[in-house]
């Protein structure tokens, strides 16, 4: 059954679906007949909306999958998969309207545009594309949806382009026609930038990494374990899991302690931990003091320091 936050996210990206199709009507259909660069190419960027809102809402509803015997973890990383994939579709957009619209400008294949319509087609873009910002970005930061998020952002810049478009088709009007392509190759700079973007931010999380206000998840443990007696923290290691944190860690008891008091400071370093924090799971291995043996990469509580391949 699903939950209030997947119907949400499902409900919202079948209306970003809907009203970019719209959107994409009316703009490829007003800029071929009126022969508009900058209208057209604010179409074409639009209809690889529809695309990439349609990987949003497939990923989202993959993500939400239980964990299951082939996927341990889960399926959450499938909105990172989702936004690297609306990363590659903004950047070939961007690249091709970039190309066509200096390939225009160069050799002067442009004209004043007339009629209302273009100016038009530009103002209902902005209220369209604004209207999707809000929603967009409100619920993946409400849901914490990487997809939905790295969408809307998409959606921001898709406001000043269709700002910019009004502007060049305004500017063309008056006869400045060189207005229109220019707006297309500086739109098509915006969409390039917006790619490295979205794919910069997913590729680190798909590395595992965290970013540089995640890693105080780390003072954290390290500070549970003083807490709860725990000695010579190491080999401490921190993922996410779709917007949990997931933790791998070692700890040193004295090797007189009963099976039953080590467990019990690891249930304690469990507790502190997730009265703090969001936490999908923490796995820790316990060690006699003064272990002394080569185990694999992690941070020590030395300043983060990175421990492995050397006696604790």
């Amino acid at each position: 059954m699903e939950s209030i936050a997947e119907k949400e996210l499902k409900k919202i990206s079948i209306i970003a679906v809907f009203t970019n199709l719209i959107l994409a009507i009316i703009k490829v259909s007003i800029g071929l007949i009126f022969k508009s660069m900058a209208v057209l190419a604010d179409g074409i960027d639009t209809s690889t909306d529809i695309l990439t809102s349609s990987t949003m809402l497939i990923a989202t509803v993959i993500s939400k999958k239980p964990a299951d015997k082939e996927h341990p973890y889960g399926h959450q990383k499938a909105e990172n998969i989702g936004a690297k994939i609306i990363s590659f579709v903004i950047f070939y957009a961007g690249v091709s309207l970039l190309i066509e619209s200096a390939k225009r400008l160069i050799t002067g294949q442009y004209e004043v545009l007339t009629g209302f319509l273009p100016l038009f087609a530009a103002i209902i873009s902005v209220l369209g594309k604004t209207f999707l910002f809000a929603i967009e970005y409100t619920t993946g930061k409400k849901h914490k949806s990487h997809a939905m998020i790295a969408e809307a952002k998409n959606m921001r810049n898709d406001i000043i382009m269709s700002g910019l478009v009004f502007l060049g088709v305004f500017l063309n009007k008056i006869g400045l026609s060189w207005m229109d392509p220019l707006v297309g190759i500086i739109m098509s700079g915006i969409i390039i930038k917006v790619a490295w973007e979205v794919f910069e931010e997913n590729a680190h999380e798909l590395m595992d990494g965290l970013k540089d206000e995640e890693m105080l998840i780390y003072d954290k443990i390290f500070e549970a374990c003083k807490v709860c007696g725990a000695s010579n923290p190491h080999k401490v290691r921190v993922r996410k899991i779709g917007n949990k944190f997931d933790i791998d860690m070692d700890i040193e008891v004295n090797e007189n302690m009963s099976v039953k008091e080590a467990h019990d400071i690891t249930k304690c370093i469990k507790k502190q931990l997730c009265e703090t924090k969001d936490i999908y799971d923490i796995v820790i291995h316990v060690e006699p003091e003064a272990n002394d043996e080569k185990e694999p990469f992690g941070l020590s509580e030395d300043n983060h320091r990175i421990s492995g391949n050397s006696s604790n």
